[in-house]
C-alpha cells in the first residue's frame, strides 16, 4: 500500500527534493506552497516520477488554510503516514535583533513557528496509528550561536523542542516525531548568501566533507525517518551538514 506523505513548503528547495524522493517510492504526496504555478509544476513532476500528487496553495500562517490543506490531503489519500513541516522563511533583512522591525519578526515567527505548530496540530488527528510520524525542520542556526539571524535561529531551535515534546506526547499512540537540522544547503534561500562569492575556502575550513549540501542530502534523511528502518527512533534531531557541527574551528588546523 502506498504511503501518504504531506509536505509544506514543497515548491522549491528541500521540500521539493523530499517530494520527489517520496514520489520515486510510489507514495501519495500532498504538497503546499504559496506559488500556484510552482505547485502545479511540482505536482506534475511527482506524477512523472511515479507518485500520486495533490497540491493546494497554502499560507501556513493561516490556520484555516493549513486545516484545509491537511484535511484535503486526508480526504484524498486517507490516513497520513508522515507530515513534514518544512515551510520556512528567513528575515528579509539580516540584522541584529535591536534593528529588526516588528513586522520582520512577526513574519518569521508566523511562518516558521506558528506554521509548524499549526501543521502538526491539524495533522495529528489524521496520522496513522501506529506508524505515523512527524518530521520538523531545524537548522544549524537553531543548534549553534550566530549573529544577525536571531529570530530565525529561535524558530529553528523551537522546531527541535517541539519534536522532543511531541515524541513524548504521542509515543503511546505509536507516532514518532523527529527533526532534521540541515547545514548550508544549496537552495534559493542559501543563494542569497553564496551567489557571487568563492565559498570553497569556507567549505574547506569548516565542513569536513568540503562542499555545500544539496537538497537531496536532506531529503534522503527525511525518507529514512519516515521509513520502518527508523521505527525505534523518536524525539531525535538528525543533523545533515557535512560534519560542520562537529568541526572545531582553530586557526592553522
Amino acid at each position: 500500500m502506498a504511503k501518504t506523505i504531506v509536505i509544506t513548503g514543497a515548491t522549491s528547495g528541500i521540500g521539493y527534493a523530499a517530494a520527489l524522493a517520496f514520489a520515486k517510492l510510489g507514495s501519495n504526496v500532498a504538497i503546499s506552497g504559496r506559488r500556484a504555478q510552482r505547485g502545479a509544476e511540482a505536482a506534475a513532476e511527482i506524477e512523472r516520477l511515479g507518485g500520486k500528487a495533490w497540491f493546494k496553495t497554502t499560507d501556513v500562517q493561516d490556520a484555516g488554510q493549513v486545516r484545509a490543506f491537511v484535511e484535503g490531503a486526508a480526504d484524498k489519500f486517507g490516513p497520513i503516514d508522515t507530515v513534514i513541516t518544512n515551510a520556512g522563511i528567513e528575515p528579509p533583512h539580516v540584522l541584529p535583533l535591536a534593528e529588526l522591525s516588528v513586522e520582520d519578526i512577526d513574519a518569521v515567527l508566523g511562518t516558521n513557528l506558528r506554521g509548524t505548530l499549526l501543521t502538526a496540530r491539524y495533522a495529528i488527528p489524521h496520522l496513522r496509528r501506529p506508524g505515523g510520524s512527524i518530521i520538523t525542520v531545524s537548522s544549524l542556526w537553531g543548534r549553534q550561536g550566530g549573529a544577525l539571524l536571531p529570530v530565525y535561529s529561535a524558530t529553528k531551535g523551537a522546531s527541535e523542542s517541539l519534536a522532543r515534546a511531541l515524541a513524548v506526547e504521542l509515543g503511546d499512540e505509536g507516532i514518532r516525531v523527529n527533526c532534521v537540522a540541515p547545514g548550508f544547503i544549496k537552495t534559493e534561500m542559501s543563494d542569497r548568501f553564496t551567489t557571487g562569492r568563492d565559498m570553497q575556502p569556507y567549505w574547506d575550513a569548516n565542513v569536513p566533507l568540503r562542499r555545500i549540501g544539496q537538497p537531496e542530502d536532506v531529503a534522503d534523511a527525511m525518507v529514512w525517518l519516515a521509513s520502518e528502518h527508523s521505527a525505534y527512533v523518536t524525539g531525535q534531531t538528525i543533523t545533515v551538514d557535512g560534519g560542520q557541527n562537529i568541526k572545531m574551528s582553530v586557526a592553522g588546523f
